[in-house]
């Protein structure tokens, strides 16, 4: 009983973090309306991972039956459905089930659309064509659990395709695993007393949930996390769920070839694609050749597209 409540407590966490908004909203700071947000939102979804009209087959849609856990504000979704897709969208959060739906509606499009917890999917097996899922799995609380559902759900002979977090890659060396945790040990360390504090750290309220690593209090939510956890909480098993996200984000798991393969051992074979060095979203990486960006992402980038058939 105390471990079904412990499990019901993890995914409510989750719930809860990504419930703030649907995935991306606070990308779009000005809209004229709900249809001016969508257009804006797609426009710059495609423009910033300019790797997904190449490594998702929207144009192969025609016809097929298609599932994507985790839809967001849709853009994907609509993606599928103007190339003739039967879609079914799904999500942990209402938001984001309600964003798509409203999504399509502006657009005049059909779908199903659904609150459902990607470990334990309502839907019978052998069901859909295709299993499409970006950047969601790896923030459930059992990834395992949720890709035994992608290959129930799916036809004998259907592909999931899966975008994972890449651990192979130099945001989770360079960025996360030396630079973040460095900066919050140098913010530990410059605190007057911190062993002082973490006695007041049953008292020291969490702050609302984050979605960015850009939040100006950024270190001070991490720092409280500290607080609460002590050092264990700079180990990199713990780290990188709150660094990828945000620092409150519960579960954010990262993979190696290696490790995804053993993920997806279900399936028949499986492929990857590495992508998204995002270099031009910043200043100065305007002033880099985009054939560099391209060179960079397809070897280090932070996004392991996994390809597998059933």
């Amino acid at each position: 009983m105390n471990e079904q409540r412990g499990e019901t407590s993890r995914l409510a966490e989750v719930h809860d973090f990504w419930n703030t908004e649907a995935c991306g909203t606070h990308f779009i700071s000005q809209r004229e309306d709900r249809r001016d947000f969508f257009e804006r939102f797609r426009k710059f979804r495609y423009e910033t991972e300019w790797h997904l009209p190449l490594l998702v087959p929207f144009a192969d849609a025609l016809g097929k039956s298609i599932l994507e856990i985790g839809c967001g504000n849709g853009a994907d979704a609509v993606n599928f459905a103007l190339n003739g897709a039967r879609y079914t969208g799904v999500d942990l959060t209402e938001e984001a089930v309600e964003s798509t739906t409203e999504h399509f509606n502006i657009l005049g499009l059909a779908g199903e659309f659904r609150v459902e917890n990607a470990e334990h999917l309502s839907f019978a097996d052998n069901t859909f064509d295709v299993v499409y899922s970006h950047g969601v799995l790896h923030h459930t609380p059992h990834p395992m659990c949720a890709v035994d559902e992608v290959y129930r759900v799916l036809k004998p002979g259907g592909r999931a395709i899966i975008m994972l977090y890449h651990r192979n890659s130099f945001n989770y060396y360079i960025r996360i695993m030396f630079y973040m945790r460095m900066r919050l040990l140098l913010t530990i360390l410059g605190k007057a007393n911190p062993w002082k504090q973490a006695a007041k750290k049953q008292a020291t309220p969490l702050l609302i949930a984050h979605w960015s690593n850009n939040t100006t209090d950024l270190w001070q939510i991490h720092y409280r996390n500290f607080l609460r956890e002590g050092w264990s909480y700079l180990n990199a098993q713990s780290f990188v769920h709150h660094a990828t996200d945000g620092p409150e984000c519960p579960f954010a798991f990262v993979y190696s070839k290696t490790e995804a393969r053993r993920l997806f051992k279900r399936f028949r074979s499986t492929e990857f694609r590495v992508a998204h060095f995002p270099l031009r979203k910043y200043s100065w990486g305007r002033l880099v050749p985009f054939w560099f960006e391209r060179f960079l992402a397809c070897r280090m980038g932070w996004y392991l597209f996994i390809y597998a058939d059933k």
